[in-house]
């Protein structure tokens, strides 16, 4: 038994060994050398997606990161951590899409075996595009189909336009989110309505997209850490793949920090109430989490945050791993990602004129009046009685008929003055006595 127990605390020695390898080489070393790694690429589909991936790829390690687009000037301006990968020169000329999706479709489909090249030998593939222009809505959902082909896991990360860019612009990107979601095994939807939420109003422009991109490299970062460092209690790649198992399927996914004496009440509450998502993880029919922290993380902290997570979705299938990282001094991160999550922000795709269509029809439904039914004796049927009742009145006719009431009542009460007035002239009669009358 003695024997028995040392050689479990060589292992769990050795575990922590290898998560000091950053520590030995100093402070530009790479934590995640000598360590399996899952193979992820992510990649930038138009001029939107391409300025997202150029910007995290400053922030977060080991991925390979590339920009895709058919605008060869826009990959001229990008990061030159990130590869270019220009595609559709005979469509655009090397220009952009512009809104056309079906230029973007077009471009792509017919590089679909250049694509396939670039995909190849991917575990994971994350793509991120902003939707509403042409290249990111007609293309994603062609870079996405290749890698369903390949058997490649498959993340969508997708923003969604502002209102104010106006309904043409969010009917494109509504129509290709439509066609992506079956090709992708999980996606997240940010509307960029919901910057305002973790930037003040007065930001700049550029600072605020800044912003945002800085929060999604924070999640790919411990997303990253998630499936290719090994921990305490480890997840791997198997276990990501059972989590995203499906197609279509909407996901959540944050990465939080916290520190201080209630770090662990601090880090669920940031990593369970993201400001960018209009939808949380209820609902969720699979969760996979991952906590870590330094030598001095307790066990009492661990289980709040696992209960905190799970109680949200007591029947979901729950994944999680626990790991010890030097680097996370006195704090504890989180990082989250749940699948199959509920909507109530996203409807179906509806044409620039839809809305006015809609509001024709409301009013004509309106100013449409219905009769009551009559019974075999001639009378209408009451309210109540199982037949049809007069439907809401329009509110012009509500007016009218007011107004026509109004004069009623006016008519009605004059009459009832004058019969006032006689029968008082009468009552005078009556009350004169008779021996009075004719004097």
């Amino acid at each position: 038994m003695a024997s028995r127990s040392k050689s479990q605390k060589q292992r769990i020695r050795g575990a922590h060994a290898s998560l000091r390898i950053d520590d030995r080489k100093g402070g530009g070393g790479d934590s995640y050398e000598n360590v399996h790694r899952t193979k992820i690429r992510v990649i930038g589909i138009g001029g939107g997606g391409g300025n997202i991936v150029s910007e995290v790829s400053g922030r977060v390690l080991r991925f390979d990161f590339i920009g895709a687009n058919t605008d060869t000037q826009a990959l001229r301006e990008l990061s030159k951590k990130i590869r270019a990968f220009p595609f559709g020169q005979e469509f655009t000329q090397g220009l952009g899409c512009g809104m056309d999706a079906d230029t973007g479709e077009r471009a792509a489909k017919a590089e679909k075996e250049r694509i396939k090249k670039l995909l190849e030998g991917s575990d994971v593939c994350i793509l991120i595009a902003t939707l509403g222009g042409g290249t990111g809505s007609g293309a994603t959902a062609v870079f996405a189909e290749v890698a369903q082909e390949l058997r490649i896991l498959t993340i969508g990360i997708f923003t969604m336009p502002f209102r104010f860019e106006g309904e043409r612009r969010t009917h494109v990107a509504e129509t290709a989110l439509a066609k992506i979601k079956p090709f992708v095994n999980a996606y997240v939807v940010i509307p960029n309505e919901y910057i305002f939420r973790v930037v003040d109003q007065k930001t700049p422009l550029r600072g605020a997209f800044s912003s945002v991109n800085k929060r999604l490299a924070e999640t790919l970062g411990g997303f990253m850490e998630t499936i290719a460092l090994p921990g305490l209690i480890n997840i791997d790649f198997a276990d990501l793949r059972s989590t995203l198992e499906g197609r279509g399927r909407l996901a959540y996914i944050q990465s939080a920090e916290a520190k201080g004496a209630t770090k662990a009440q601090e880090v669920v509450q940031a990593v369970l109430g993201n400001p960018l998502y209009g939808y949380g993880i209820e609902g969720t029919d699979r969760i996979l989490f991952n906590i870590t922290g330094d030598k001095g993380l307790k066990m009492r902290e661990v289980a709040l945050i696992s209960s905190s997570i799970s109680s949200n979705n007591p029947k979901a299938r729950v994944v999680f791993g626990v790991a010890c990282n030097s680097k996370v001094k006195d704090s504890v991160r989180v990082t989250l990602l749940a699948v199959g999550c509920e909507s109530h922000e996203e409807k179906k795709p509806e044409g620039p004129k839809s809305e006015n269509k809609k509001r024709k029809t409301v009013f004509l439904k309106k100013k449409k009046r219905s009769l009551p039914r009559l019974t075999n004796e001639g009378q209408a049927e009451e309210k109540g009685s199982g037949g049809l009742q007069e439907p809401e009145k329009d509110s012009s006719v509500e007016l009218l008929e007011a107004e026509r009431k109004r004069r009623n009542a006016m008519e009605v009460k004059k009459a009832v003055d004058e019969e006032m007035k006689e029968l008082e002239e009468k009552e005078r009669q009556w009350d004169i006595p008779s021996f009075m009358r004719n004097k």
